[in-house]
């Protein structure tokens, strides 16, 4: 039996195209391998649950219910919004929520995959497959949601409404760039995989996720300053038949996403055989 044979050489030349191409055919070998890990880890995480996959939208529903009932009891007193509140809380905690994952994602996927990175070689670029495949199972079950609540309210959208897959493809692969950029230094100092859950609570509420923005005063100033009010406006507006307020920013948004992605490929390709070693 012929066995295939590696040779392995240490060098100090690293070629920006070299790394980009392994990157994007280390992704097109190792879907499969993602695919069937996918598989294995969705099958496992509601097969002991009596709620199932109820749970992908549970923290989602009760979040939501928590801030209709602060508002709708008087508790709490936000901005008038454009549409009925419980669809405005609902869309804006879920498009806040993709963003959480999407940043977590790629550290997630590798911290719960160590076991088989230290003792099986293989593209290490199979474990943000993963992430992606188990982030979209979960997502399609949330839009699922989101739909039945624009039914609800009878909430028509307009022809906008294609805007919205790509402006969301656009933000899920940035703040997935985003989180494969933190990852190496998340896994290796641990305070920053914990800073990241605070500083987006602490986001939260300085973006019109839960209330609109204030039309004058110092909330207003300090969202207009914030790039994610841009982003959860304008994917809230698509949704529900209004237009997008900030096609520049989107426009912008393309080129700082493909940089941050080709940046992210290489990074993440150079420091996963130095940070495989340091698990081992």
């Amino acid at each position: 039996m012929n066995l295939e044979k590696h040779i392995y050489t240490s060098s100090n030349n690293y070629s920006f195209r070299n790394i980009l191409k392994a990157s994007l055919k280390g992704y097109r070998d190792s879907f499969y391998l993602a695919k069937q890990l996918a598989k294995r880890d969705i099958q496992a995480q509601y097969r002991q649950s009596f709620l199932g996959i109820f749970w992908a939208i549970f923290p989602l529903l009760i979040n939501s219910l928590v801030w209709i009932f602060l508002q709708s009891s008087g508790t709490i007193k936000v901005t008038t919004t454009n549409i009925p509140y419980p669809a405005f809380v609902l869309i804006g905690t879920t498009l806040w929520g993709i963003i959480g994952e999407c940043i977590n994602l790629t550290s997630a996927s590798v911290n719960a995959n160590q076991s088989i990175i230290t003792k099986i070689n293989f593209d290490k670029e199979a474990l943000i497959t993963l992430g992606i495949l188990k982030f979209l199972f979960n997502f399609f079950i949330k839009i699922g949601l989101i739909i039945l609540f624009l039914i609800f309210f009878k909430i028509v959208p307009t022809i906008e409404i294609l805007f919205f897959i790509p402006l969301l493809f656009l933000t899920i692969v940035f703040f997935v760039a985003v989180g494969t950029l933190l990852m190496p230094i998340s896994l290796l100092y641990t305070d920053i995989s914990r800073l990241i859950p605070i500083g987006l609570q602490f986001l939260m509420y300085a973006t019109p996720v839960v209330y609109a923005m204030p039309s004058n005063g110092i909330m207003r100033k300090i969202m207009l300053l914030n790039p994610l009010s841009y982003i959860i406006t304008d994917l809230r507006n698509v949704l529900t038949g209004y237009n997008i307020e900030n096609p520049v920013f989107w426009g912008v948004g393309i080129l700082v996403t493909t940089i941050l992605s080709i940046l992210a490929l290489i990074i993440y390709r150079v420091s996963m055989p130095i940070l495989t070693e340091r698990m081992s």
